[in-house]
């Protein structure tokens, strides 16, 4: 009887553990599910806030001008071969147009970051002071919402490099540098580029890894594309 008893009195124990198990995993789930449906119905509330607010006229649709790639070698060049800077449309970065404006004009930052200059014969050897680029390029055809374009970049790249050699010790030594490359672009109707914000987009910009020798920015190709009055770049509809 008393082996019953307790026999009873285990099996109780381990549906009441069950039980609040099952009740703890139904209240996470509950929980869960909540906290999702509220991101999601944030999200929406925003997104239509900012709709009702472009259509009453109070902020005005952004141009968006994207990187159309991630893969990190369409972001690597090596400038130690001059004969890289000859052809037109090869050292190249391509951009789409994932907003509801044309765009017509893009403008460029080219951004030295601290601690991704390097000497290759003495990586420990420091630059901390280092140059910005700003550059603006007018399409020669508008931007149409999804189109993509090829842009290329030896022109604002090599006129960072220029910049930067001036303190680097060793003319003919290799070095590597990474730029950030920031993406403004201008709408058709606007007056002047204008970043998407970050609240549009984050793929406006890219880090851009270049290496390189000063001495080669003598060059005969380096100089033609420093030179060079246009910036070659092809537009294509989507």
């Amino acid at each position: 009887m008393e082996e019953d008893t307790l026999k009873w009195e285990i099996v109780s124990a381990l549906t009441a553990v069950v039980s609040l198990v099952v009740s703890a995993i139904a209240l996470y789930v509950a929980f869960a599910g909540t906290k999702t449906t509220n991101q999601i119905a944030t999200e929406a509330l925003k997104t239509a806030r900012q709709a009702n607010e472009i259509s009453l006229g109070l902020v005005r649709e952004p141009a968006v001008l994207e990187f159309a790639f991630s893969d990190q070698s369409r972001f690597t060049f090596d400038f130690t071969d001059p004969t890289i800077l000859k052809e037109e449309l090869k050292t190249i970065v391509t951009v789409q147009n994932t907003g509801k404006k044309a765009i017509d004009a893009v403008a460029l930052e080219i951004i030295g970051i601290v601690g991704l200059t390097q000497f290759l014969s003495n990586p420990m050897l420091e630059f901390r002071s280092l140059p910005a680029h700003s550059a603006r390029l007018d399409l020669r055809a508008a931007l149409q919402p999804q189109a993509l374009a090829h842009i290329d970049v030896r022109k604002y790249l090599l006129t960072y490099l220029e910049k930067l050699s001036s303190q680097l010790p060793d003319r003919n030594g290799t070095y590597s540098t990474v730029v950030n490359v920031v993406l403004s672009p201008k709408a058709a109707n606007e007056s002047t580029p204008s970043p998407a914000g970050l609240s549009v987009t984050t793929n406006d910009r890219r880090l851009i890894t270049i290496k390189f020798s000063p001495a080669g920015l003598e060059s005969a190709e380096a100089k033609a594309a420093l030179q060079g009055n246009d910036v070659a770049h092809r537009v294509y509809g989507n």
